[in-house]
């Protein structure tokens, strides 16, 4: 999928998302018309017009009838994000849930993830890369780093009957969490592994968690932006 030419929607897409990252296009900016886009990049106005649309589902655009398309304002951070299990979602929804296990290993920390976990750079550290699907389709890639102090049976579980956080907290609860929300273009990795293209949005949550004092996991879950909405409710 990834080898094949994208389609010029996708090019257009990839187009003002570039120019997004870049700075060209900044938040609350009116980017250029269905007509001007197409002229500029050699394809039709339909073409155009479904890339945008399909920006502006995915929340990085707005569209104002009569008046134009703007950048979207980056989403304000919040403290209220419900500590959830992507399996227990999936089967909540009455839908399938397949796990495929891409790596489960032991290597050693790499520099940025052991700045933030507060440990040692190359020390040893629990690592795998999992995707969640729900009738079998990938909403869903957990990339998670394991204190092998917390959990040291880690690597012995079989991840495909249960999900990770199904065992993790088996051991203990999180006492804390800390989590950042960010809309990101996929690395080509990602995209393969969530079959999808390098143009599409996703949704990435960054959690670290502690027991205690310790820090026992730095995870980055990353979710297609069109397949994957997170509902949060308060008790008021």
């Amino acid at each position: 999928m990834l080898s094949q030419p994208q389609p010029l929607y996708e090019q257009i897409k990839l187009h003002v998302l570039e120019r997004i990252a870049d700075g060209t296009f900044r938040p609350g900016a009116k980017i250029p018309s269905e007509n001007q886009l197409a002229a500029e990049l050699g394809s039709s106005r339909l073409t155009a017009h479904r890339a945008l649309r399909e920006l502006t589902v995915s929340g990085v655009l707005q569209r104002i009838a009569g008046v134009g398309t703007f950048v979207a304002p980056p989403r304000a951070s919040s403290t209220f994000v419900l500590l959830h299990n992507i399996a227990d979602d999936i089967r909540n929804r009455g839908e399938v849930l397949s796990i495929r296990v891409h790596t489960v290993e032991q290597t050693s920390v790499p520099p940025d993830i052991a700045q933030r976990m507060g440990t040692r750079a190359r020390v040893p550290v629990f690592h795998s890369l999992i995707v969640y699907c729900a009738n079998g389709s990938p909403v869903q890639l957990e990339d998670r780093f394991v204190s092998p102090v917390f959990a040291p049976g880690y690597l012995n579980q079989n991840f495909t009957s249960y999900s990770t956080t199904d065992y993790l907290q088996s051991i203990a609860l999180p006492t804390r969490t800390e989590n950042e929300i960010q809309a990101v273009l996929p690395t080509a990795k990602e995209a393969q592994l969530l079959e999808l293209n390098e143009s599409d949005p996703c949704l990435v949550v960054t959690r670290k968690t502690w027991v205690g004092d310790d820090v026992t996991t730095f995870t980055r879950f990353i979710h297609p932006g069109t397949r994957h909405t997170f509902i949060t409710r308060d008790s008021r």
